[in-house]
């Protein structure tokens, strides 16, 4: 599948030339998930061999880098990220807090260099056209996620306490009964643009633990917190948070 995606690519490509869009014009307005991978594969892979290089990598974060000062900061990403995919800005603040690896509000060296890594999945020290897809699709399944942890921080100190995370699906609780059914949470997931029905029905079910058709704070949300918070230090950061997006369903790419 990815494969035939690269035809897609050589389209975008032959406008572009193999840099990131610098207006809205130049890219479909509705583009999905393959379609950002497309444009973002376009940027890195600028030799077209199938490998994405360290510097490739940290090329495409570059481009974000309008003032050229050797850092991205979240105006930044957020401007461009929106001209590409037409995203809100909530989604777009999303994509850049997934790569702001150390909390700092920008994207630099720092955040690169370890992002290399997470990008090579195998550990053999390259990152291929199909390991590049596979992690981008994981982020985007992560952005969700990554938006509810937002709307949740209250104080915008990039951590959720007990307290800030027990409210964490708040914003879909329709009828503000501190609690959260299937139905308000298939309606707060796809009228956000997170998804499907059906994925919002999958998280649902794995995060709704004494499985009485609703998520609460005191029997699912508690329990929940604790196994995320792996290095026990009684909060949440973003990269903690995210872990729930491994129960949404995830599709597969070929080639």
């Amino acid at each position: 599948m990815f494969r035939c995606l690269l035809l897609v690519v050589l389209v975008v490509g032959s406008r572009g030339q193999g840099n990131i869009p610098n207006s809205s014009s130049e890219v479909d307005p509705k583009l999905d998930m393959y379609g950002i991978i497309n444009v973002l594969y376009l940027k890195a892979d600028k030799d077209m061999n199938g490998m994405i290089s360290e510097p490739e990598l940290a090329d495409v974060y570059h481009g974000f880098d309008t003032n050229g000062d050797g850092h991205v900061t979240k105006s930044e990403f957020v401007t461009l990220w929106q001209s590409i995919t037409h995203q809100n800005q909530e989604h777009a603040e999303a994509f850049f807090y997934l790569a702001d690896l150390n909390d700092d509000n920008i994207i630099d060296s720092s955040d690169l260099n370890p992002l290399y890594n997470v990008f090579d999945t195998d550990g053999d020290g390259q990152v291929t056209a199909h390991e590049f897809a596979e992690k981008w699709v994981g982020i985007i399944l992560e952005a969700p996620i990554a938006v509810l942890f937002e709307r949740s921080d209250a104080n915008k100190d990039n951590i959720l306490t007990h307290n800030e995370f027990s409210k964490f699906f708040s914003s879909f609780d329709t009828n503000g009964d501190h609690r959260v059914t299937r139905s308000e949470f298939e309606h707060g997931w796809t009228s956000s643009g997170f998804g499907t029905s059906t994925e919002a029905d999958t998280l649902f079910a794995a995060l709704d633990t004494d499985h009485d058709g609703r998520i609460t704070a005191s029997h699912d949300l508690n329990s929940r917190f604790t196994a995320l918070d792996v290095n026990h230090d009684h909060h949440l950061i973003i990269l903690e948070a995210i872990k729930m997006a491994a129960y949404l369903p995830r599709p597969a790419l070929q080639g």
